[in-house]
């Protein structure tokens, strides 16, 4: 079995194993036991479970940016994109709510360097695909945009405060699926106002 195939083998079991019992009490033992591997070979391809981790992360991200994609390339109506950015990214979390809620008490100052990259790289993946949809309302002249860019950091930064406003008034809490989904309601009326305010 070529190498990319073993790393993609032992990414699938821990992704079924984080999702089913979190990211704390799966071990590195189990999900070797999971796959007939030996532990050392499971830590040649991944030193530890924060790296581990780490690929988890970078994996199901791509999917979700996949499906992004897809509709970006088959819907014209920008507030339609929109709306479907908005539902793919809650669908994602609530998919994968035992993964993300590992993140829950990590700091930005202290995250492991395998992680800073990652999110870093998400926000460029986010930001360019509501770049994009920006950019196909200025095309259509739905919006009056300079910059599509910008606006579409303005936008972003904008929705990161609602899941901040949340973590801030909740710190010992991760929301559940109603709580996330209550706050998809208030993205989806602020994207309405904000984009309106684009309109021509």
């Amino acid at each position: 079995m070529a190498v990319d195939q073993k790393q993609e083998m032992i990414i699938e079991a821990a992704i079924k194993r984080f999702a089913h019992f979190g990211v704390n009490k799966t071990t590195m033992n189990e999900i070797a036991a999971d796959l007939s591997i030996s532990k050392a070979l499971l830590y040649y391809y991944f030193p530890d479970k924060m790296s581990l981790f780490a690929a988890v992360l970078e994996h199901i991200t791509s999917m979700a940016a996949e499906a992004v994609d897809k509709l970006l390339a088959k819907e014209t109506d920008p507030m339609k994109t929109i709306i479907g950015f908005l539902d793919n990214r809650t669908e994602f979390i609530i998919r994968y709510h035992n993964i993300i809620e590992y993140l829950r008490g990590m700091k930005p100052a202290s995250m492991p360097k395998e992680l800073q990259q990652l999110f870093t790289n998400i926000r460029k993946r986010e930001l360019s695909r509501i770049t994009t949809i920006m950019e196909q309302g200025k095309k259509q002249k739905l919006f009056q945009v300079e910059n599509a860019a910008k606006t579409a950091e303005l936008y972003f930064d904008f929705l990161e405060g609602f899941r901040m406003a949340f973590f801030v008034q909740n710190p010992s809490i991760f929301p559940d699926e109603k709580q996330f989904r209550a706050i998809l309601k208030r993205e989806k009326e602020f994207s309405a106002i904000f984009l309106k305010g684009l309109t021509k």
